[in-house]
């Protein structure tokens, strides 16, 4: 028995919580630790996510993959024994968790505190994604999961990583290896073949027009739109322009200043830029390759002008801090 169920089985429920606005990986980790937590005879493990999930490509992963999970309240919370953070530091969104509830089991690619008091944590910075611990966690047990969670990891790995060859490591091939016999191809083709809708479509195409470029980052923006989830797509099909290294695209969502950043320029630790450059303002940073930040309008816009020019004036004061995070500013 692993010491990851040795823990799990002096408890009898988990609340598993993830990053803000969980992404593939987040999702088919959680999903995964649920169960290995129910094989460990946890009565109840239940995935809680907060935020608005509006990307559709997760949105299919949701439904194909049949992943269930709740909106956070408070209340809700404070009825389990613990909290399971998986994969929870990638969105740099903080996400509220009740005082009395402790967090038992953290499992994250990130680098946890070497203060923290959490009864187990498994973080391992030298791995792409949470997935992949999580397999090989589900390779040491006597059963199998689903073909749906073994499909939904599959999934998670190739997309975060193998795909676009995304500073993959050796224990991330492996654990695709692991998967793919059990794993139901068709139902990944299915997620793949609904990323795209017209609006998003229409978001990624404004972002090709209002683009910023100096030496090899590139700063974008989609303007006001309702889909979150169009701006990880906008910069990533911005990250495939040729000489193009790092992108970070803004878009304004329900009222709010909205960031996703990518990088794979191994100098640049775009978590570590997002977080200098916009972390004063609001929440912001993730991950070495990827980064996102949520941001008060009225901080950065409290004229009365009309949008066009209030986006615009956003535009220039995002590019400026940006660049000049990356001491890539020349202008004055």
């Amino acid at each position: 028995m692993s010491e990851l169920q040795k823990q799990l089985a002096d408890i009898d429920s988990v609340a598993i919580v993830c990053h803000y606005q969980p992404d593939p990986d987040c999702l088919a980790s959680a999903s995964a630790f649920q169960w290995i937590a129910e094989q460990s005879g946890v009565e109840e493990a239940t995935i809680f996510y907060e935020g608005d999930i509006t990307h559709q490509e997760v949105l299919s992963f949701i439904n194909v993959f049949e992943i269930a999970l709740e909106r956070i309240r408070e209340e809700d919370l404070k009825s389990y024994d613990c909290i399971a953070l998986i994969d929870h530091s990638v969105s740099g969104t903080p996400i509220g968790l009740p005082d009395n509830v402790p967090v038992e089991f953290v499992i994250d690619t990130q680098e946890v505190g070497e203060n923290t008091d959490v009864a187990f944590v498994d973080s391992r910075s030298d791995y792409g994604t949470t997935s992949t611990i999580l397999t090989e966690y589900i390779d040491d047990q006597e059963s199998t999961p689903s073909t749906l969670i073994m499909s939904a990891l599959l999934f998670a790995i190739h997309h975060e990583r193998l795909d676009h060859v995304r500073y993959p490591t050796l224990a991330e091939y492996k654990a695709a290896t692991t998967l793919y016999p059990t794993a139901d191809i068709d139902l990944i083709e299915e997620v793949y073949g609904s990323s795209l809708t017209p609006s998003t479509l229409d978001a990624i195409g404004r972002a090709i027009n209002h683009r910023e470029k100096q030496g090899s980052t590139l700063v974008s923006s989609i303007g006001r739109t309702t889909e979150s989830g169009a701006l990880p797509q906008a910069a990533n099909y911005l990250l495939r322009l040729e000489g193009i290294r790092t992108v970070l695209v803004m878009g304004i969502v329900d009222g709010q200043l909205r960031l996703s950043a990518q990088s794979f320029d191994p100098r640049i630790d775009i978590g570590d830029v997002v977080e200098q450059a916009f972390g004063s303002f609001g929440s912001a940073g993730g991950h070495p390759d990827r980064a996102g930040g949520q941001l008060p309008l009225g901080i950065f816009a409290e004229s009365s002008a009309a949008d066009v020019a209030i986006e615009e004036q956003l535009f220039t004061v995002v590019a400026n801090r940006f660049f000049g995070a990356l001491n890539l500013d020349d202008r004055k």
